[in-house]
């Protein structure tokens, strides 16, 4: 599975992914004050730095495997791991 989510005007160290509990969060860390005071006034800004957070329910035996940030792109590579214990299992008749 892949959740892909649009995160144009954001670096990587400016979001934050977190898995628990069946729970998926990504969110963008708080842009602090002494940047926005160094940044000019725009007349027009094409992408905004808003701060976000995204909440996913994960199903159960849902892993997170990888997460790349690609030309503006966050692309959450999911995995699902269910133990051999839960899979079905074929009987052989004798």
């Amino acid at each position: 599975y892949t959740i892909e989510i649009a995160v144009a005007g954001f670096s990587k160290d400016k979001i934050e992914i977190e898995s628990k509990e069946n729970t998926l969060t990504v969110k963008s860390i708080d842009i602090e004050t002494s940047e926005v005071e160094k940044k000019p006034e725009y007349l027009h800004k094409g992408i905004a730095e808003r701060n976000f957070i995204r909440t996913f329910k994960l199903a159960e035996f849902v892993e997170v495997k990888d997460a790349k940030l690609t030309d503006g792109i966050l692309r959450v590579q999911l995995f699902r791991n269910v133990p051999e214990a839960l899979k079905p299992q074929k009987i052989d008749i004798k």
